[in-house]
């Protein structure tokens, strides 16, 4: 994703006046902020293209983590969060995933078989992405290029039937490992502090993952924190309940559907998320950082971890197969890390570092 920086060189243009060049000064606007800068004390300037996809400021606080009724979210409790985070805006879609993985290829950081992509780095052989199914979206020509596809499946040609463009549907196939390997792609490609051992028990910062300095999946509590952003939602978007118009879900699933199968990330601008997030329920569910324990219990926590190791790694929000129950900003699900699914997805954060 591209940003724009817009540069004003002020009035004097328009003003046919003629500065001395200590005189001339640079205002860069971004997010309703300026920020002035004398140009006679810069070296040099320089463009570069940001890699990572959009995201969206979610700043420290305190929140109530559970609403008493959603799946594993019937536990309530006080929940600090000491550090600001960047939440990515939408679920990372195919041609984000793409176009990291393609520069990951490249550099040798993975191995592409004709089953699936592998890790290759630290010694790990994981794989990443799957392609021996029939509901992936990303391939590989054999010859060194990754490209789109429609997906197959029936699902998907039902949903359909008169085609589809893949491009910015959320990337499926994806087990949680290739979701934290997408991270260490964005940071490496930046030359930031890669999160993820990638040996082990794949610890995100040496077990502190808000102090990491790259890019990695948010925990457990920071997704249902942006989720119910200020006011402890039901939903994302608020406290009435789904349709079709909010989410991309299945009101009695497996029979009556909304779609059928993922939609283009943003494609509900009537059901506004808070944070200017999208997605944040349906389409599909999201990794996140955290091994997954059902029971949190109720004693106060700061800046949780959930637990050291585990079998399952916990999934956020839902997905466009899920019935309304499971779109809760407090339900709290799992799976085995090694899986990948046509229903599973992710989205990135990023801690805000002083």
């Amino acid at each position: 994703m591209k940003q724009t920086i817009l540069l004003l060189a002020g009035l004097a243009l328009t003003a046919n006046i003629t500065p001395s060049p200590g005189d001339w000064k640079m205002d860069i606007h971004q997010d309703g902020n300026v920020e002035r800068i004398c140009i006679s004390s810069m070296d040099s300037l320089s463009f570069t293209e940001d890699l990572a996809p959009l995201m969206t400021i979610v700043p420290s606080g305190i929140f109530t983590m559970g609403d008493g009724a959603a799946y594993c979210g019937t536990n309530q409790l006080e929940v600090t969060l000491t550090r600001g985070f960047q939440l990515c805006r939408h679920e990372v879609t195919n041609q984000e995933f793409l176009e990291a993985l393609q520069w990951a290829y490249d550099n040798g950081y993975v191995t592409v078989t004709s089953m699936s992509v592998q890790d290759n780095l630290d010694g790990s052989i994981e794989i990443l992405l799957d392609f021996d199914n029939d509901y992936g979206e990303i391939l590989f020509d054999g010859a060194g290029t990754f490209y789109l596809r429609e997906a197959p499946s029936e699902l998907a040609q039902s949903a359909y039937p008169e085609g589809y463009d893949p491009t910015f549907h959320p990337v499926k196939a994806v087990s949680w490992f290739g979701a934290a390997r997408y991270c260490d792609w964005l940071s490496l490609q930046m030359g930031l502090s890669r999160a993820y051992e990638h040996s082990g028990d794949w610890s995100c910062n040496g077990g502190d993952p808000y102090a990491a300095e790259g890019y990695r999946l948010p925990t457990d509590a920071e997704w249902e924190y942006a989720a119910q952003w200020n006011d402890e939602r039901a939903y994302p978007w608020g406290i009435v309940e789904t349709n079709c118009g909010r989410a991309n879900y299945g009101p009695s699933n497996p029979t009556d559907l909304c779609i059928g199968w993922t939609s283009p990330v943003g494609s509900y601008p009537d059901a506004p998320m808070a944070m200017n997030l999208e997605d944040m329920a349906g389409n599909v569910f999201e990794w996140c950082n955290d091994w997954w324990l059902c029971n949190l219990g109720s004693s106060p926590v700061i800046d949780p971890i959930g637990q050291p190791t585990g079998t399952y790694r916990v999934m956020r929000g839902g997905c466009w197969y899920s019935s309304a129950s499971n779109l809760r900003s407090a339900g709290r699900f799992y799976s085995n890390p090694y899986a990948s699914f046509h229903i599973v997805g992710f989205r990135i954060a990023k801690t805000i570092n002083p």
